[in-house]
């Protein structure tokens, strides 16, 4: 199993709003109230406004397993912190080490650059809350919807 990201393309809109509608409500939090075709077309808009470069530091890639989309990631950059925006995985590649992997390897560069990872987890998310926690970030501050996360090379 080979995993690669590429940078997302306005082609790839579709996809990715499809894995985080999959991921969310393979995880039973896809709220039943909201309609998935309007959902769908807002996170494709949004996905294209990103692709485009219209939120400054902001990467958006495409998970491949062998040259397959799997999964997104969308990572923020500003010279101070790098934050985790978001990470989804297709269920069927979900809990085989990809995203564990993934996250090791932002600990590793925020480590290189001496700043903090930053993640942001919803509170109906326990999976990945325990998620995070195992990889060592821990619970900074909250706001209404999410427990702000952070990693940090303890050394430092």
């Amino acid at each position: 199993m080979t995993i690669h990201l590429r940078p997302a393309t306005l082609a790839d809109a579709p996809f990715l709003a499809d894995v985080v509608i999959q991921a969310t409500i393979a995880q039973g939090r896809f709220p039943p109230d909201v309609d998935e075709e309007e959902y769908r077309a807002g996170y494709e808009a949004w996905t294209r406004e990103t692709v485009l470069g219209q939120i400054p530091g902001c990467t958006l890639s495409v998970i491949e397993e062998d040259g397959r989309p799997i999964g997104r990631l969308r990572v923020v950059r500003d010279g101070t912190n790098i934050t985790l925006a978001g990470i989804q995985l297709l269920p069927a590649f979900q809990n085989q080490g990809i995203g564990s992997g993934l996250v090791e390897d932002l600990k590793r560069e925020a480590d290189q650059h001496n700043v903090p990872l930053l993640i942001g987890v919803e509170k109906d998310n326990p999976h990945a809350q325990r998620f995070y926690a195992r990889l060592g970030c821990r619970v900074v501050g909250e706001d209404g919807d999410e427990y702000q996360l952070e990693w940090r090379n303890r050394s430092l």
